[in-house]
């Protein structure tokens, strides 16, 4: 516990909490600027991004490029927005896999440092994570059907993720230390072949968020059986979460926050928290995000900073505990 309040000071302590001055001059880009995605393009990230380019370039009158970095579980976008000009005009759209998870999961050969090298513009949307299973297993669609199901298996039961140390990984490992069943995990190269696998009956269960199987619930070949998030989902109000049925400690969820280069002007930084909150909080741009199982939770530089280093620790334990590295 001594460890861990240490590290959380030492993260919170860094410059990306530095807070915008709000007596500097106002800002305005003089050139276009770039969101950099460092995920594959379509994908939840990618989607997001978009949606933000596409109100911010008219409300900084230049232009907003998207551009997908993919790679390295993220590491290579947030590696080249670490080391561009700190000027605001590079932005990243980072993850807590490539803000927190990625610290630990790297031990050491991490290319960038998330809380010295990003400075933190504002959290865009939580996708809260749900359990999941195919449409052929297990016979009763309850969370006591399934855990029932994987104890009387023989064999531990295979579930897919998106990667090692993705937060749909880290999930199952709480989640089968938590419940006491023995899970194999599966990286995937993203969730779309994974989520084939477990239609398929390859798979036993998942860990995605809403937000990445929407289509496959709706058309009934993914069954949610409970919300790993502390309240009921809008899109899924009769899941029940896990806290509900007995497990309040047993959350997961996927965040999305936008960043810059560390350095870059306070002015900067206040302006583009200023316009990007205000788009997030505009009822269009809100509906078409939550429509698609996003949580908008628009806020300050410092509450990213927090949540950034908070889970940096938490994340942190999970992998250790998993033995997990990067491939």
């Amino acid at each position: 516990m001594t460890r861990r309040r240490s590290l959380l000071a030492t993260l919170l302590a860094g410059p990306a909490l530095a807070t915008p001055a709000l007596a500097q001059p106002a800002w305005s880009p003089s050139r276009p600027l770039r969101i950099i995605v460092p995920f594959p393009a379509g994908g939840s990230f990618d989607v997001q991004a978009r949606l933000l380019a596409e109100g911010l370039a008219p409300a900084l009158g230049q232009p907003v490029v998207v551009e997908n970095r993919p790679g390295a579980g993220g590491t290579i976008g947030a590696a080249e927005v670490a080391h561009a000009a700190p000027d605001a005009l590079t932005l990243l759209m980072g993850s807590n896999g490539t803000q927190a998870a990625n610290v630990t999961l790297y031990q050491g050969r991490l290319p960038y440092d998330p809380a010295r090298d990003h400075q933190p513009i504002t959290l865009v949307t939580v996708q809260p994570q749900i359990v999941a299973v195919g449409d052929a297993w297990p016979a009763e669609r309850t969370l006591p059907g399934l855990l029932a199901a994987l104890r009387a298996r023989g064999e531990p039961t295979p579930f897919g993720s998106s990667g090692t140390g993705s937060p749909t990984h880290l999930a199952g490992e709480m989640f089968g230390r938590a419940l006491g069943v023995t899970l194999t995990h599966v990286p995937y190269r993203g969730q779309g072949p994974a989520l084939n696998d477990l239609m398929g009956g390859r798979l036993g269960l998942m860990f995605p968020s809403v937000a990445d199987v929407l289509g496959q619930l709706r058309a009934g070949r993914v069954f949610a059986l409970a919300a790993m998030s502390d309240h009921r989902l809008a899109l899924l109000p009769e899941v029940p979460t896990l806290a509900e049925l007995g497990h309040p400690s047993l959350t997961s969820s996927i965040w999305a926050g936008l960043f810059t280069r560390a350095g870059s002007p306070p002015a900067a930084i206040a302006r583009l928290n200023a316009e990007v909150v205000k788009l997030l909080q505009a009822p269009a741009l809100r509906g078409r995000l939550e429509a698609q199982g996003f949580e908008v939770l628009p806020g300050t530089p410092d509450a990213l900073a927090t949540r950034q280093a908070e889970d940096t620790v938490r994340l942190g334990e999970v992998i250790r505990a998993s033995g997990a590295t990067a491939d």
